[in-house]
């Protein structure tokens, strides 16, 4: 119930603004969410929907402030992991949120595949952040990142904010849609992961069984 509870004060906050404040209101949150603050990006996302539904802003500017929040988030993470390298997770302002766990499990996923993670990451809230910095940090090309990131969030950047635009007048159906719509993509993923998974197997194998 808390993190409902927080979502909506989320919605309600980024819905009191219209216009130009309002694109920066999203872009700043965003901004926020890409740099590992624990602020549900999905429901910053709908929040920039549902102030479309309201007619504050646009369809098409909601889309456009969710694309260049989530994609500048990630970038200013990418290039500060190749810039400074690990002691980018010295830095204050990172230190807290980028604990290291997180950062042992995001090296281990990129060790095993720098191409997927960076795709799947997207859809990974609490591992998102982590994976991004430490990209960068391990030298993950940035055509690469761009690339697959950029291709992760034209899926769920729409996906969110047409959604708030759809429930824009239903809070409490915005707000279920997107816990159940969390659910299903966590679902979607791992069966990805697996999947993938799998073939590199079979793949290893006809490589190690060439007569097979």
């Amino acid at each position: 119930m808390q993190e409902v509870s927080f979502s909506a004060k989320l919605i309600g906050f980024l819905s009191g603004f219209s216009g130009v404040t309002a694109y920066a209101a999203i872009l700043g949150v965003l901004l926020a969410c890409g740099m590992g603050v624990p602020i549900p990006e999905d429901i910053t996302l709908i929040a920039a929907g549902i102030l479309a539904g309201l007619d504050k802003i646009s369809l098409f500017g909601a889309l456009v402030a969710g694309m260049v929040g989530v994609l500048a988030g990630d970038t200013f993470l990418f290039f500060l992991g190749r810039k400074l390298g690990r002691n980018a997770f010295n830095l204050p302002l990172l230190r807290r949120y980028f604990t290291p766990v997180r950062i042992a499990k995001a090296e281990e996923k990129i060790l095993a595949n720098s191409k997927f993670i960076c795709f799947t990451a997207r859809f990974l809230p609490g591992l998102r952040a982590p994976v991004y910095l430490t990209s960068g940090v391990m030298g993950v090309k940035p055509s690469t990142f761009f690339l697959l990131d950029g291709f992760a969030a034209l899926i769920s950047v729409p996906l969110w904010v047409v959604a708030g635009w759809y429930f824009a007048k239903n809070l409490d159906q915005a707000l279920e849609f997107a816990k159940q719509a969390q659910v299903f993509i966590i679902i979607a993923v791992a069966i990805l992961i697996i999947g993938y998974l799998l073939f590199k197997k079979a793949k290893r194998s006809r490589q190690n069984n060439p007569a097979a």
